[in-house]
């Protein structure tokens, strides 16, 4: 009888022991999105509410964040990520019954909050996280065996390792830390740690062989949402209303708590109290990435820019090799020698360092203020936008209002109100768009489509702030390109392509070269605008604007040529500015092929972003 006391006890506290056990397993994550070609800095402001890691795919990169117990912990997390306008994030459950254990050595223990000297950790060998709450374990491995991650043990603490020690943890767990989970490409050790050393039948004069830490490839587990990632449907928390408004009739009321960003919905025309009709969300664009790095080089593509550029360096006396018009190390190695030595090229890359880029700052108290500092100060600004009678004004405070409390009564009024005044006898260029009516906004996609008809039509309208496609990378991108050749629409120069080193450089000869500087205003404003698009929303060119393109660059390089035949010092200026130009026209190109475009779509692109950004500088030569 006290036997069977006592196994059922035993029994008791297991069974106790295992409930804890799984409760404890941070077996849920938040998916914020998938993308192209994510960077940490297109998360910035998610830094400190969780520990962010990739996982690459065949044709693009999930991006997720923390590691979590229970799914309440996971909710709060996917409800930050709502309200920074992440509206495809989703809870995702990871299947650890269908992982197995793995030895592997943890070597610390963070907080998600604390910066990392993962420079410290890589000698350590390939490394992994495992994410609970607010802890970042790391780990060296993975490892067959305990006793094989002992004996590595030992080699890493007399490294300087005394703290780490080996452990057997579920592979869906683990998350293989790359240069997007250290912020950035960390300097690496020259030589990582010896964990093996390859058994060679060589002579005793022969060096051994050195291998990295890494196990062989059967050995490492897989990244755990390639294989056990259970998605679940993204759930609304609930957030108290934080958003005193007018109504309609004038009376002061506080809004009603709201859901955060609501699920996506089709956008449906509808009068009001009609709701418009659900559908499934889209799956998360890539994100605006302001910092643009440069593109590669394709040197399998043969190219007029590459041609042309090698025939400028050989003229210079850069470039030795044949003129075959594909960019390879020939032609790298050339421009490279251009910009080292000549010192026009020298001049004008100083001059670029300390030359004013475009400005995004707006004059104090004007709508176009407001709308930059509408998420940095947003009561200032929202009292501000209230306080103006352009119908935009009224646009941003109810896009506002809906992505801070979600759909409501207020929303519809104040957007319908805006398209009301701002198309007040006016004809709408949008056939699938009718001003009259009166919509129901439960959609972030038909809202900002309807802000950038709003936009469209304004007088003097403000430029579309950088902001909105930082926060809603795939409804902005939808909603504000690609544009026509006759939109009115603005966008504000962002970066992008002014990240570009060759870009400043071209941007400062081009300036000098404008004699008096007689480009108004207005003209520059409208090339940044137009640049900003062709970086966000670039369209294909049909073979008309493609031949006026080209035509335009022959009679812009004939009128250079001939103003620089006068005198050595414009031959000079001039060469420098074609190397320059040539330069960023092969960028461009590869920039425009990344995206998706064919050479020949790439190539017209080329050309188009060369005339936004320089034509209006350099029309006194057509």
């Amino acid at each position: 009888m006290l036997k069977a006391r006592v196994f059922s006890l035993v029994v008791s506290f297991l069974m106790a022991l295992s409930a804890f056990s799984q409760d404890d397993v941070p077996q849920f994550t938040v998916q914020v999105g998938n993308y192209a070609n994510p960077k940490p800095s297109d998360f910035a402001q998610l830094q400190s509410h969780g520990f962010l890691y990739a996982t690459k795919r065949p044709n693009h990169t999930d991006v997720y964040m923390g590691g979590y117990a229970n799914e309440n912990e996971a909710g709060e997390a996917l409800a930050t990520l709502q309200l920074f306008g992440f509206g495809n994030a989703a809870i995702t459950k990871l299947n650890t019954e269908g992982g197995q254990p793995v030895s592997v050595i943890q070597l610390a223990t963070k907080r998600f909050g604390d910066k990392i000297n993962w420079e410290e950790y890589l000698t350590a060998g390939q490394l992994y996280v495992l994410l609970s709450g607010k802890q970042v374990k790391i780990f060296a491995g993975t490892f067959p065996d305990v006793a094989t991650a002992k004996a590595q043990l030992a080699k890493l603490q007399k490294t300087g390792f005394k703290d780490a020690f080996v452990k057997n943890v579920n592979n869906v767990l683990l998350h293989e830390v790359g240069d997007f989970e250290m912020g950035g490409a960390p300097k690496r050790p020259l030589i990582p740690l010896v964990f093996e050393e390859k058994k060679e039948d060589k002579a005793p004069d022969q060096p051994k062989e050195i291998t990295t830490p890494a196990t062989t490839k059967q050995d490492a587990p897989k990244a755990y949402e390639e294989v056990v990632a259970i998605v679940q449907p993204a759930k609304v928390v609930e957030k108290p209303a934080k958003a005193v408004e007018m109504t309609p009739k004038g009376s002061e009321t506080k809004a009603e708590p709201q859901k955060a960003e609501p699920v996506k919905k089709e956008p449906v025309k509808v009068a009001e109290p009609e709701k418009t009709v659900a559908k499934e969300a889209a799956p998360a664009a890539t994100p605006v990435n302001f910092e643009a790095s440069l593109p590669d080089i394709r040197p399998n593509v043969k190219r007029t820019s590459a041609y042309e550029l090698q025939k400028a360096l050989k003229a210079e006396g850069s470039y030795k090799g044949s003129l075959d018009g594909f960019y390879g190390k020939g032609t790298r190695t050339a421009y490279d020698l251009a910009l080292a030595n000549n010192r026009q090229l020298e001049k004008y890359r100083i001059l670029a360092k300390y030359q004013a880029l475009p400005e995004l700052d707006a004059n104090k108290g004007s709508v176009q203020y407001h709308i930059n500092n509408l998420w940095d100060d947003p009561k200032s600004a929202i009292d501000g936008l209230a306080d103006s009678k352009a119908p935009i004004a009224r646009a941003y405070r109810a896009y506002h209002r809906y992505v801070t409390e979600g759909q409501s009564k207020d929303v519809n009024w104040l957007m319908n109100e805006a398209i009301k005044e701002a198309f007040a006898g006016k004809k709408t260029a949008f056939p699938q768009f009718d001003p009259t009516q009166r919509y129901a906004y439960e959609d972030i996609d038909q809202l900002l489509t309807h802000l950038r008809y709003i936009h469209e039509v304004s007088a003097d309208s403000p430029a579309a702030p950088c902001w909105l496609f930082r926060k809603h990378p795939s409804a902005a991108l939808k909603a504000f390109g690609p544009q026509g050749t006759d939109s009115k629409l603005k966008l504000q120069a962002c970066g992008g392509f002014w990240e570009w080193e060759e870009v400043k450089v071209l941007d400062a000869i081009a300036r000098d070269l404008n004699g008096l500087g007689q480009t108004s205003e207005a003209a520059v404003a409208k090339s940044q605008s137009q640049l900003a698009q062709l970086y966000l929303t670039p369209k294909a060119l049909n073979d008309e604007e493609r031949k006026a393109l080209e035509a335009w660059n022959a009679k812009l390089w004939q009128g250079i040529e001939g103003w620089s035949s006068r005198d050595p010092m414009l031959s000079e200026i001039a060469t420098a500015l074609k190397i320059s130009y040539l330069q960023a026209e092969v960028l461009f190109e590869d920039f425009f092929m990344d995206a998706g475009f064919n050479e020949r779509e790439a190539k017209a692109l080329g050309l188009q972003a060369m005339k936004v950004m320089v034509g209006h500088h350099l029309e006194r030569f057509i």
